[in-house]
């Protein structure tokens, strides 16, 4: 089902990720990061009602535990110990500083699949073809990399299982030697398909002249408006962050987690901008409410 927020121009669209993706980076701080986990998870939800996290919920929670104990495991700075292991010093700042990094890592894979749902390769191609070909097509296969393997993975898996070909049963030079097998099957799959894909754009001319795009954008009156809205957003938040608000400071000695009336400042600026897809959803619905 479309949302209104897919509707907008995709250099609207890009802007947005792009934007969200350097906030997770920047905006180091523990409040700012919980806002906008809550945030991006509201956001899938809207799209498709987590279908596409579904496929990610292992890995997400993985990641978010590897990454806040391996902080911890090889790094004791910090002046706020909480306990010894093998006089191995475990503190805050250690833990923190993980937690941290863990959850703006979460933050950025659950906004790629936001970002999978919305940018279609259509305005991929539409935004970058015309000057950068060669970027387009590669950025749109980087970000398409995960989710093809995934599935083709699933496929290999499936067609390995109805020939008795297992993972879970054997020992474990088999069950390796299977996996391997795999893994071969993948590559060998993904590297024909490479090379298929190649010679039929190259056959086609893609990148010597000038393309032509068969889904049009008509950049229109309110696109320039929540362009420049965005824009004023965004540069008002890295405003903030160059002056030190938004981002807590963990070593040598950890900042206090409280936000100061600047810092809450940033926050809702913050939160403006994450919130814009959910906020134009709501506005759409509210429209049509008084429509009616």
């Amino acid at each position: 089902m479309s949302h209104r927020f897919e509707r907008y121009h995709p250099l609207v669209s890009f802007l947005y990720y792009t934007g969200a993706l350097s906030l997770f980076i920047l905006m180091l701080h523990p409040i700012f990061l919980v806002a906008a986990l809550f945030m991006v998870l509201l956001i899938n939800f809207r799209h498709d009602r987590y279908r596409g996290m579904k496929r990610w919920w292992i890995f997400l929670f993985s990641t978010f535990l590897l990454m806040l104990f391996l902080n911890p495991l090889f790094n004791e700075r910090g002046r706020h110990l909480l306990f010894e292991i093998h006089h191995h010093r475990v503190t805050l700042e250690a833990i923190s500083f993980g937690g941290m990094n863990a959850l703006s890592i979460i933050c950025v894979i659950a906004i790629f699949i936001s970002y999978n749902i919305v940018m279609t390769p259509n305005k991929l191609l539409y935004l970058f073809s015309k000057f950068l070909p060669q970027f387009a097509i590669l950025l749109m296969l980087t970000l398409r990399f995960i989710p093809l393997m995934r599935r083709r993975l699933e496929e290999i898996s499936t067609i390995q299982r109805s020939k008795g070909v297992l993972l879970t049963t054997g020992t474990w030079k088999y069950r390796v030697k299977t996996g391997m097998l795999y893994i071969q099957t993948l590559l060998t799959f993904s590297l024909e398909e490479a090379i298929q894909t190649a010679d039929s754009m190259e056959a086609r001319g893609y990148g010597t002249r000038s393309r032509s795009s068969y889904e049009y954008f008509t950049f229109r009156k309110k696109d320039f408006f929540v362009l420049l809205f965005l824009i004023i957003l965004y540069a008002v938040i890295i405003l903030g962050r160059i002056r030190g608000y938004g981002y807590l400071t963990v070593y040598p000695i950890m900042e206090s987690w409280g936000l100061s009336p600047l810092d809450f400042q940033t926050l809702i600026f913050y939160l403006l901008f994450l919130s814009f897809p959910i906020w134009i959803e709501a506005g759409g619905k509210f429209q049509w409410r008084l429509s009616n």
